[in-house]
């Protein structure tokens, strides 16, 4: 499968449809869907939907769902992947609770840049972020994310970033340099 990346801890493969059932058990936990689904609970059908997208846009874009499992022991650590907007491919992450603070999702997203800056020449990624969800936006941050705007949206305050392949590329040297 040419979609399989690795980073220093972690095996990203393309979600599948045998991950329904672990995907609606990891988005319907209360401390995962707070900020990724507004504290909705999804169903079933709404997961399946989320496969058959990103499925179908790892053909037409090279890019979706990552599954994050640990090198070692191939135990689920999240998703991050790519999904693409109307306008823009948009950054998501979500880390099991149980592995929260071990830099995951800076991991998992960081080598997901790599590969869609690097291997896809993708010009620019956004990442829409809740504003009181503080760890993600480090996460971007650290990423090298900028900060594009601020919008209220249904009651709540969202924050727009985006990174753009020239900006990674640059911050990539300072790192490697």
């Amino acid at each position: 499968m040419e979609y399989l990346l690795q980073s220093a801890r972690l095996e990203l493969r393309p979600c599948a449809d045998t991950d329904v059932e672990l995907l609606l058990g990891h988005w319907t936990e209360p401390a995962v869907r707070r900020y990724l689904f507004d504290d909705r609970v999804i169903d079933r059908e709404t997961v399946e939907k989320f496969v058959i997208a990103s499925a179908a846009s790892f053909q037409q874009a090279g890019y979706g769902l990552w599954l994050l499992a640990d090198r070692t022991d191939g135990e689920f650590r999240g998703v991050s992947g790519v999904c693409e907007t109307v306008i823009h491919p948009d950054l998501l992450f979500s880390i099991a609770p149980s592995h929260w603070g071990q830099g995951l999702a800076t991991e998992s997203a960081r080598c997901i840049l790599q590969y869609v800056f690097d291997r896809l020449k993708v010009a620019r990624v956004m990442a829409t972020v809740d504003k009181p969800h503080v760890i993600s936006v480090g996460v971007l941050e650290k990423l090298g994310m900028t900060l594009q705007e601020e919008r209220l949206v249904n009651g709540n305050p969202l924050l727009y970033y985006a990174l753009t392949n020239q900006d990674y590329r640059a911050e990539d040297s300072r790192r490697t340099g």
